[in-house]
């Protein structure tokens, strides 16, 4: 798989959130400025430690491209995600009802007031610190551009698509600096493609990635908040809304997941996309072939949800059954989710499995 100007067999990397560092969150250092740490030099060490210690972990994995981890800072980083964006750009009013869809309807949905515009870099800090890291290929991620525009109560703009045009434009913006300061792989996480994807989600991903040269992959995400699987609510519950909060009962429908982004995501220009196959099975990789999916696959085969370490056998088994349906050529290797939801010393050995998988498949395919 071409990974930047190098090509990697079986590449592997970590998708989203990684547990902080303990001491990060729960000392007071966990301050993540609107802009640059320029004054506050005592938060920009600790942020580029806590970095640097999410780096150390995957590269003690043997992970081929670094993920910076999504370092945001506070108390609950997996909150945190979305609103790192709103507060970086115009428009948004910090208030609002609950989110209306089902495992995130315990976040609040900003309103939008106004003219949204990118108003403070998002990610410029990220890169830096995690550049600063590591030598190796950098990948640094954004939550979704459809997340955002469904996450939020639109009071500003005609319709979806046009505040989803207007958040395009402004990440269009922060990727172009990302990429003149030396980023090798952008990812989105769409945690809403597998509720639906139309012609105005692929027209702004594409706006948002006009003029961009470096890799650009897509985490779609089958739900991980709190360690919740994607479902659709009850066909009863008729005022579902954004008052309700979570519940879940063992009838509730899941999302059609894979079958649900295509054949909308071929028109997308994306490098590369990706999605879990370690806790849902190879059967979710048939859409891939039914439509000839003909770019790279990144393939999470770390099942997240789960405290228990796979071993490297078990990865490589599962890696295996990746390659029946992608080209050894075009498959990248990653965990299913983000980490966030287990301890740090869980996370660092499920990194060393897909370490320790992936090499086992790799010497495999040379001895062939």
């Amino acid at each position: 798989m071409r990974v930047g100007s190098e090509d990697m067999l079986l590449p592997t990397t970590m998708v989203g959130n990684y547990p902080n560092p303990r001491w990060y969150d729960g000392h007071g250092f966990a301050r993540f400025p609107k802009g640059e740490f320029v004054y506050d030099a005592i938060s920009r060490e600790a942020f580029e430690d806590a970095v640097l210690a999410i780096v150390h972990d995957q590269e003690a994995a043997g992970l081929d491209v670094i993920s910076d981890g999504k370092v945001y800072g506070g108390d609950s980083p997996y909150a945190q995600i979305i609103y790192h964006y709103y507060e970086r750009m115009t428009g948004f009013k910090p208030s609002g009802t609950n989110i209306g869809l089902p495992i995130y309807s315990t976040l609040y949905s900003p309103t939008v007031v106004g003219e949204v515009t990118r108003a403070h870099p998002f990610h410029l800090a990220t890169l830096r610190a995690t550049r600063k890291a590591t030598k190796k290929p950098v990948k640094i991620s954004y939550v979704g551009i459809q997340v955002l525009a469904a996450a939020a109560t639109n009071n500003y703009y005609s319709d979806t698509r046009e505040l989803g045009m207007a958040i395009a434009k402004a990440f269009n913006e922060d990727f172009k600096e990302l990429e003149a300061n030396g980023c090798d792989i952008i990812q989105l996480d769409e945690f809403v493609w597998p509720y639906g994807m139309g012609d105005w989600e692929v027209d702004a991903i594409n706006a948002a990635m006009d003029g961009i040269s470096c890799d650009f992959w897509v985490h779609t995400c089958w739900g991980n908040y709190s360690g919740t699987p994607g479902y659709f609510p009850e066909e009863n519950e008729k005022d579902f809304g954004a008052w309700v909060l979570d519940k879940r009962t063992a009838e509730s429908a899941t999302p059609e997941r894979a079958a649900a982004i295509f054949p909308k995501v071929k028109d997308t220009n994306i490098t590369a996309l990706n999605y879990e196959v370690g806790r849902m099975g190879p059967d979710d990789l048939k859409p891939l072939v039914e439509h000839n999916w003909d770019r790279p696959f990144v393939a999470g085969v770390i099942d997240v949800k789960s405290t228990i370490t796979e071993t490297a056998d078990e990865v490589a088994d599962r890696i295996r059954q990746v390659l029946e349906y992608v080209p050894a050529e075009k498959l990248g290797l990653s965990t299913d989710c983000g980490l966030i939801n287990l301890n740090r010393m869980i996370s660092a050995s499920k990194l060393r499995a897909l370490g320790d998988g992936a090499a086992i498949v790799r010497a495999e395919l040379a001895a062939k």
